[in-house]
């Protein structure tokens, strides 16, 4: 009786570990669900050169998601069930690739991709080294650099690296009194620059990327507020395209909240942790009568809204007065804002009565227009608004008169010009103005040229001319251009590109004195006998960039 026992208990025992210790069947062993892996049978090039294109050929690989080698994830042109061409990432280094599909199978190839790299380049060394701060080399195929050193230490990248130019980092680097950099490619050819000065560190930063909160023109929401009094509120014509409008007979005081319009960049919200002077920007117009409008942000799940003073030198006093459209900023940290340098999960604008019907009856009336986040205040001095010609050749078209053209430029009227590009033999046209001098302090930090420019259906380009010297638009500034502006298929687009005087042909430009300033149209780098065109608005002078879609080197 007790064997038997024993043999029971002994075999319940080893039941349960066989069953415990049964291998997972796999999701799709058993069924008929059929989930394939993409497999790959042969490379067309296995020692591509970095930035051109192979072509992959196997099965499956029309259902393939990503094709990446280490971190490195490859940009997929066109697939097929036999073949895929991908293209090689610059960065990549040799490896076997590894192929995930939209079943989250993966496949790694047993052939092994050696990329080969352009020669990287340093054409123009830093003239001084800001100790502490980065320095930046510019030449050719930079982002195939393998090593950089300064005084002999290794140094890394700052910011993100691109062929034509590149920053890296000194903080932490002994650097005496000069230094020596030394850089080394990928392919091996090292280059070393002579002894360059250091010299103390300056209060000058490169703006970030100026953020679009609400241009109007894009989809917005607006939120009705607590108020009880009888307000207005609608779409206008702004100072570029659209802008909003709030009016009622008398303001209400601090008697609740008109009406409110916040972003939340598509749930992303707004991380200012880089930012060195972030500021509230916007255009402003009363109207000569008085109105009021908050700056509102969300972080950390909590609101707060600040107030327009007497502080940032714009007269406010919790209402604000204008005789037209002006530009405002206001510093981010001086409102008061407690995430001012770090993340706001929203950020708009409010509009309610403040000092405005405050013991007073005074009417309430206020037009916004581009509200933003800027890495510094705009500061604007306006060159040519285009409203009027500075010229015979360069006309004078009205708003809207070309359908064709889509999105906004800067009020009733632009500038346009037309021809047939003979390259560089001939100057198609030539419009001229002058321009106030930029104050030196005011503008310390740097000198933006802003403008609206549209190519309608064609190509076109055209030359700054600021008397004493050219400047002339490359890719190095952000947008591709090439001695010809990429075209911008009837659509208004901005060009912010900063402006370096003594440098290059701006040599002799001094901008701290009255200067006169012109637009060349040229055929440039256009095919001779090739239509050009050049449409334009509102040359205005700025301390950052407006073009919320540049991001600045």
């Amino acid at each position: 009786m007790n064997k038997n026992r024993f043999r029971i208990a002994l075999f319940a025992v080893l039941s349960i570990l066989v069953f415990s210790c049964k291998k997972e069947t796999p999701f799709s062993e058993g069924y008929d669900i059929n989930l394939p892996a993409a497999t790959v049978t042969l490379i067309s090039d296995e020692a591509p050169f970095v930035g051109t294109q192979i072509v992959l050929h196997g099965t499956n690989l029309n259902t393939v998601s990503s094709v990446a080698s280490g971190a490195n994830t490859f940009k997929i042109i066109s697939q097929y069930n036999d073949s895929m061409r991908i293209e090689v990432p610059r960065s990549i280094e040799v490896g076997a690739l590894t192929i995930m599909n939209k079943y989250k199978r993966e496949y790694v190839t047993t052939q092994i991709l050696k990329p080969q790299y352009y020669t990287a380049k340093v054409t123009s060394w830093p003239a001084e080294i800001q100790r502490g701060k980065p320095f930046m080399l510019k030449g050719e195929n930079l982002d195939l650099l393998k090593e950089v050193k300064i005084a002999g230490k290794v140094v890394s990248v700052f910011g993100s690296a691109a062929p034509d130019k590149v920053s890296y980092t000194t903080a932490g680097v002994d650097l005496g009194e000069a230094a020596v950099i030394e850089t080394t490619p990928k392919t091996g050819e090292k280059q070393t620059s002579t002894a360059i000065p250091v010299v103390a560190p300056r209060s000058t930063y490169i703006p970030r990327q100026t953020l679009k909160i609400v241009d109007f023109d894009s989809p917005y929401t607006v939120v009705k507020g607590d108020a009880t009094a009888s307000f207005t509120s609608g779409e206008i014509n702004g100072f570029f395209g659209k802008g909003f409008e709030v009016s009622a007979p008398v303001g209400n005081g601090w008697n609740g909240i008109y009406c409110k319009i916040e972003n939340d960049n598509e749930g992303k919200g707004y991380d200012l942790s880089t930012y060195t002077h972030p500021c509230f920007t916007i255009l402003i117009n009363t109207n000569g009568s008085l109105g009021y409008v908050q700056p509102i942000a969300t972080s950390g799940g909590g609101f707060e809204d600040k107030h327009l003073t007497g502080a940032f030198g714009y007269g406010d006093d919790y209402k604000v007065k204008t005789n037209g459209w002006e530009w405002r900023s206001y510093d981010l940290e001086a409102l008061g804002f407690s995430a001012a340098k770090g993340n706001l999960e929203k950020f708009g604008i409010q509009f309610r009565g403040g000092n405005v019907g405050n013991g007073n009856t005074d009417a309430f009336y206020i037009a916004v227009d581009q509200v933003l986040i800027t890495d510094g205040p705009v500061n604007p001095t306006l060159g040519w608004d285009c409203e009027t010609a500075k010229g015979a050749e360069w006309k004078i078209a009205a708003t809207g008169s070309v359908p064709a053209l889509t999105g906004y430029n800067q009020d009733a009227n632009y500038t346009t010009l037309t021809g047939v590009s003979t390259g560089w033999d001939n100057k198609l046209g030539n419009a001229s103005w002058d321009v106030p001098a930029l104050d030196p302090a005011v503008y310390a930090n740097g000198i933006w040229i802003n403008f609206l420019l549209n190519t309608g259906s064609n190509e076109g380009y055209f030359q700054f001319d600021f008397g004493s010297g050219w400047m002339h638009f490359t890719k190095s500034q952000g947008y591709g251009d090439d001695y010809k502006f990429v075209p911008t298929a009837n659509k208004w687009v901005w060009r912010s590109i900063k402006i370096n005087p003594g440098e290059g042909d701006l040599t002799n430009f001094d901008p701290t004195k009255a200067f006169k300033m012109g637009i060349q149209l040229y055929g440039g780098n256009i095919a001779k006998g090739t239509p050009v065109e050049v449409n334009a608005d509102y040359f205005v002078f700025t301390t950052v960039p407006l073009d919320p879609n540049l991001i600045p080197e």
